[in-house]
């Protein structure tokens, strides 16, 4: 009898009438799932191409983003065995790279590359050129040396440049726009790969030291590797006829643009293309007339070389994301499909800025465009059933940051039922008044 009075209270069906709409609505809109959380953006977080580790080491070839906080490091597995280290953070994190190279069974590194002299690029190489053997290593064109200007700069004694260094400098009456390096960490790198040696058919030999330049290769198995950035001087001076050191000097923006001397590299791997700017620039924030080695290398582009750089598959963002970096030009050029920012939570920089992520965000080809290493710790990418995929460090993490429809319409629908049925109707309160005079009387 109560159930029935219950049900024949008019404000009740109604209520319950509701309810059931609502309900039959929310089922409904779990058919159209993907097509409301695009519309809501709340995929933008899913990791739809994840795959877990033991998936990634099927793969016949590797591409490791490191989480080395505010800073670059890259380790690479090419096809036909070879290892690759593309920069390795500040020197905090000389542990963590050697470590992460000693998991993945390296004695030796075939190609060691700075990509330009800033610290935190090149902080843990000396530590790993003496944990590991380096058969080959390619360097900035910049000097190591001491003084605060050209006039009362000494080229470090171990820098096998410094013939070169002065043959431009008094060519161009000390206004060569040379880099000058001071700092500690570059001296010691310099120190160390030009005492480096490997064994080779059980002889020791030097280490084959490469500035890299426009036009540089390495290529071998369903890989090649390709340097676009600096150019070449127009001095064309081959380093070779001069020093130890193989290559070309290359094209300087003056003392204080160590950010400018950074390689700008291609990885195209079966057919998949891996883009490296290091931190090339467009722009130095001031009034933008002169021209930066991002928007120089863009220029230098031949059509067939505009070619290659479309549809890039993974793009680490160049710069750790600064505003300066990561053009409008550039970005309409390569449309990558992911890209990759290595940075650390609540720098000093305000990297990756609003600036550029905005203009990845409107060129995102999927929900997963966008990969941080301050989120998701190491990122590595590779083959998996012939789709390119990633295995992230920190998967739990990436996940719990997500809110997909399911929960969300959920959540909002217990809350309309706690609503609805926390309020009355008007007739039903008057009603109820009636109902009172009627029991008084």
């Amino acid at each position: 009898m109560k159930i029935k009075k219950f049900l024949n209270n008019r404000e009740i069906r109604v209520k319950l009438i509701v309810t059931m709409v609502l309900l039959l609505l929310l089922i409904l809109s779990f058919f159209f799932t993907s097509k409301i959380e695009n519309f809501l953006g709340l995929k933008v977080n899913y990791y739809n191409n994840e795959v877990s580790k033991n998936e990634i080491e099927k793969s016949n070839f590797k591409v490791c983003y490191l989480d080395v906080g505010q800073g670059n490091a890259t380790y690479v597995k090419l096809p036909d065995g070879k290892t690759m280290l593309i920069d390795g953070g500040n020197i905090p994190y000389s542990k963590k790279v050697i470590d992460k190279l000693k998991s993945e069974n390296i004695t030796k590194i075939d190609y060691l590359i700075a990509t330009h002299a800033d610290s935190d690029h090149i902080g843990t190489l000396p530590s790993v050129i003496d944990e590991f053997e380096v058969e080959n290593i390619y360097r900035p064109f910049q000097i190591a040396g001491t003084g605060t200007n050209a006039e009362e700069f000494v080229v470090y004694e171990d820098e096998d440049l410094a013939s070169v260094y002065e043959i431009l400098q008094d060519k161009y009456n000390g206004n060569s726009k040379i880099s000058r390096v001071t700092s500690n960490i570059y001296k010691d790198f310099i120190t160390k790969i030009y005492n480096e040696k490997f064994e080779e058919n059980g002889n020791l030999r030097n280490s084959n030291v490469t500035v890299f330049y426009d036009g540089l290769k390495i290529s071998g198995d369903n890989y090649y590797f390709e340097f676009f950035s600096p150019l070449v001087r127009d001095d064309n001076v081959n380093l070779s006829d001069y020093t130890n050191t193989i290559g070309f000097a290359t094209k300087g923006y003056g003392t204080d643009s160590s950010n400018d001397c950074s390689a700008i590299m291609l990885l195209s791997v079966f057919n998949e293309k891996f883009l490296f700017t290091g931190d090339a620039s467009f722009s130095s924030g001031s009034d933008g007339v002169q021209n930066y080695e991002e928007t120089d290398f863009i220029n230098s582009l031949s059509n067939n070389e505009i070619e290659k750089f479309k549809n890039i598959s993974v793009y680490l963002v160049g710069h750790h994301g600064s505003k300066y970096s990561s053009s409008n030009e550039l970005l309409d050029i390569i449309t990558p499909k992911f890209n990759v920012v290595s940075v650390s939570e609540d720098n000093n920089f305000g990297h990756p800025s609003n600036e550029v992520l905005e203009k990845l965000y409107n060129r995102r080809k999927g929900n997963d465009y966008l990969l941080m290493t301050k989120d998701l710790g190491n990122i590595s990418f590779g083959l998996y059933e012939g789709n390119l995929v990633y295995d992230l460090e920190n998967r739990e993490v990436s996940r719990n940051k997500v809110i997909n429809w399911y929960t969300l319409s959920i959540m909002v629908y217990l809350f309309f039922i706690f609503f609805i049925f926390s309020i009355r109707f008007n007739k039903g309160n008057k009603d109820i008044d009636n109902d009172s005079k009627v029991n008084k009387t």
